[in-house]
């Protein structure tokens, strides 16, 4: 259940006072509990000298009968009484008020101590009977009933805590529900207002009042952004066209119908561009003068009823009739207007620049891949030379250091191998595709943990070129499986179908929603670029909870 502002601040009121309540009844118990102990040994020191003054006499006299009924009638003198004897002056019991004896353990304790005694703690102290020339008398008193005295103190506390607590709660709560509701129904109104509904905000004669006014200003002005926001939506909507005439009709018929302007024309590279609807009978005649104007301040520029609005950095729109006296919107077009005629002029470049692009992504990929093999070459004979030869040094070594420092040589040099083989592996170049294709899925396999089914039928060799496409592919969609999928399997195919090269990677996991994801994510956007220059396709396949399979098309054409 959500706690509203009342509920959350009378729960914190409510937790703060609870806290420091308990730490202070916690406090005060301790603290009594500390002067009790003090009154306690206080008592069992004035008691067993009590009883030791009492009994000198008896002892004197031998007289043990009176000393037993003494001790008995001790035990009526202290409500936490536990036990108390007498010793003779060679330390033999003279008398007690244990029902079996005093116990040999007892006996070995001497002087001032605090100690257990069948699960319960006793202060004990002694004192000399004439000097000590008679004997010694021990007095020990329980610590239980000043337990009890604390813990009455402090239950009554949390009783008195708990109730002021509730009346306060009561109390509170009722004192803050009649303050925040109109804070409750500003809240109440915000999200109408998000939600595009007219509101009307309280005005309460307190500081809530100022805020219902400054919302009730803020309504007003968000309806009319609103209002603009749609106009500019479906300006946006129409500025999607690709040719520039179609561009301009769209756009100026929509103001013209919206604004109640008369007639409308968009002027770029010098040139004129007629809304359809008034190319005969337009009033602005010629706009070259307003449209420069307003190019060159780059700003909404007005002459009359002529209005420009700039449309950087190729053109202006103009328009004829009554100018409104917010242009904030016509200069919220300006930005939108410009994209959209950049956009009509790359367009007609977009298939040379997409050509010029693939090759230079055919040629980076290559030159990358000449790059990755240098560096593995590099990585595996120079540092992992130098490493190997570290460790040889540190074999002579003695040391817990050493060994620890050639323990970390071992790791960096198994780390640079595997970064060599993910780089470019030597095994491609000299055993072939599925070689190194098994070693990666059996390495790959070994430092995830993941189990992987490997099957590989090609009937024949391909070119250089499309064996490193084959293995990013299957190097890339792996790893998307260790980092993503969260799957323990995962099954991977090369093989050769109806004239083409397919592979094949599918796991077990979590799987999400292509549409929702692309083939922009999750590593998916190189394997694309890789199989599409050579003439091949990427076909995603998942969903929610059922895996994730990716399958790739390569046309054989490009095989050796």
């Amino acid at each position: 259940m959500r706690l509203g502002l009342a509920g959350k601040l009378l729960l914190t009121v409510l937790l703060a006072a609870t806290a420091t309540g308990g730490i202070l009844i916690l406090g005060g118990g301790a603290f009594l509990f500390a002067e009790g102990e003090k009154a306690l040994w206080q008592q069992v020191h004035a008691g067993v000298q009590d009883l030791a003054n009492l009994l000198t006499d008896d002892l004197l006299l031998q007289d043990r009968l009176a000393v037993r009924e003494k001790l008995k009638a001790a035990r009526k003198r202290y409500a936490s009484f536990a036990y108390a004897y007498v010793l003779g002056p060679e330390g033999e019991v003279v008398a007690h008020t244990f029902p079996q004896g005093v116990p040999q353990a007892l006996l070995a304790l001497r002087g001032e101590q605090a100690f257990r005694l069948e699960g319960k703690v006793v202060y004990q102290a002694e004192a000399p009977v004439f000097g000590g020339q008679v004997g010694v008398v021990r007095l020990g008193l329980y610590q239980t009933p000043l337990w009890q005295e604390v813990g009455k103190v402090v239950r009554t506390g949390f009783f008195g805590l708990l109730w002021a607590l509730g009346l306060g709660v009561g109390l509170g709560y009722l004192l803050l529900v009649r303050a925040l509701e109109p804070l409750n129904q500003m809240a109440e109104g915000a999200a109408r207002l998000g939600r595009g509904e007219r509101v009307r905000f309280p005005e309460p004669p307190n500081e809530l009042g100022t805020l219902g006014r400054a919302l009730n200003r803020m309504g007003e002005e968000v309806e009319g952004r609103q209002r603009e926001l749609q106009l500019l939506n479906r300006v946006l909507a129409q500025s999607h066209a690709l040719r520039v005439e179609e561009l301009a009709d769209r756009v100026l018929s929509l103001l013209v119908q919206e604004l109640a302007f008369v007639c409308g024309d968009l002027w770029v590279d010098g040139r004129v561009v007629h809304r359809r609807g008034c190319q005969t009978t337009c009033p602005l005649g010629g706009v070259e003068g307003l449209a420069e104007e307003a190019l060159s301040q780059g700003q909404v520029v007005c002459r009359g009823q002529g209005l420009a609005v700039p449309v950087p950095p190729r053109g202006a729109l103009v328009l004829w009739g009554s100018p409104p006296e917010d242009v904030g919107l016509l200069t919220a077009l300006s930005g939108p207007l410009s994209t959209a005629l950049e956009n009509a002029r790359l367009y007609g470049l977009l298939e040379e620049k997409e050509r010029q692009r693939a090759e230079l992504l055919r040629a980076w990929l290559k030159g990358q891949e000449e790059e990755r093999g240098r560096i593995a070459r590099e990585l595996h004979d120079e540092v992992g030379q130098a490493l190997t030869g570290l460790i040889l040094g540190l074999e002579d070594l003695p040391g817990e250091r050493a060994l620890a420092l050639k323990e970390l040589a071992r790791h960096t040099l198994a780390e640079v191998r595997r970064l060599a083989l993910d780089l470019r592996p030597s095994v491609l170049d000299h055993l072939g595709l599925e070689a190194a294709l098994r070693r990666y899925v059996r390495e790959f396999a070994e430092r995830t943990g993941l189990e992987v089914d490997f099957s590989f039928h090609l009937p024949r060799s391909l070119s250089p070129e499309l064996e490193t496409v084959v293995y990013r592919v299957v190097q890339e969609a792996l790893t998307n499986v260790a980092r993503h999928s969260g799957s323990s399997r995962a099954a991977v195919g090369v093989l050769e179908v109806d004239g083409e090269v397919r592979i094949f990677v599918e796991d077990e996991g979590r799987g999400f929603d292509p549409k929702a994801v692309g083939l922009g994510h999750q590593g998916l956007v190189g394997m694309r670029e890789r199989v599409e220059l050579v003439g091949g396709r990427l076909l995603l396949e998942s969903a929610p909870g059922e895996g994730t399979r990716v399958q790739v098309r390569l046309p054989l054409e490009v095989a050796a």
